[in-house]
């Protein structure tokens, strides 16, 4: 029965819940970062666009599992406040905040996917750009100040995941002023 408890103890479940969250915010990211990609077909467009929109909420939710789960941790005892405010944590302001950050903004992002036609395509794909910060955020807040952190299987985890990211934009944002170089090189010339 001791193992059962412990599985559901809030040292674990927060644990759980962190890592969970972030690996659903990565493969939201990869998957909307590939959405853009031409290597993505339109057959698949769908698929991918489910996993993405899927896989944002999941990350949300978890995320949101992880923090009201520390309300109840008797080690570090936060308040609700030190959890819903960023950086007035008694324990890690700064890493703690940067968590925080990245759930409000995962928040917004959604909730900007969900009223994209009342906001306009423009407005919504300002905010939709937030979500590379918010994933950035909370690599560092995982890799940071995660208790598994110093695990190579976590820095492992951790450190491929955001190279991952960090390549697949680098190619989307190259092949975006590819594309762009070449439509202005077929544009006729002004005499």
């Amino acid at each position: 029965m001791h193992g059962v408890i412990e599985a559901f103890s809030v040292w674990t479940t927060t644990r759980a819940s962190g890592i969970t969250s972030y690996l659903f915010l990565f493969l939201s990211t990869v998957a909307g970062i590939t959405m853009g990609l031409r290597m993505i077909k339109n057959k698949a467009k769908p698929i991918v666009l489910t996993i993405h929109q899927s896989a944002g909420w999941f990350g949300f939710l978890f995320g949101m599992i992880h923090g009201s789960v520390l309300w109840f941790d008797q080690y570090v005892n936060y308040s609700i406040s030190e959890l819903l405010i960023p950086f007035t944590s008694d324990s890690h302001p700064i890493l703690t905040g940067l968590g925080t950050l990245s759930f409000y903004i995962t928040f917004l992002v959604i909730l900007s996917s969900d009223l994209m036609k009342k906001l306009g395509k423009k407005v919504w794909k300002m905010t939709h750009m937030l979500a590379f910060p918010g994933y950035f955020l909370s690599l560092v807040h995982g890799l940071l100040i995660g208790s598994d952190s110093h695990y190579p299987w976590a820095q492992a985890m951790y450190w491929s995941t955001g190279i991952i990211v960090v390549l697949l934009t680098w190619y989307r944002v190259a092949t975006v002023r590819a594309v762009k170089r070449e439509v202005l090189k077929k544009l006729p010339r002004a005499i």
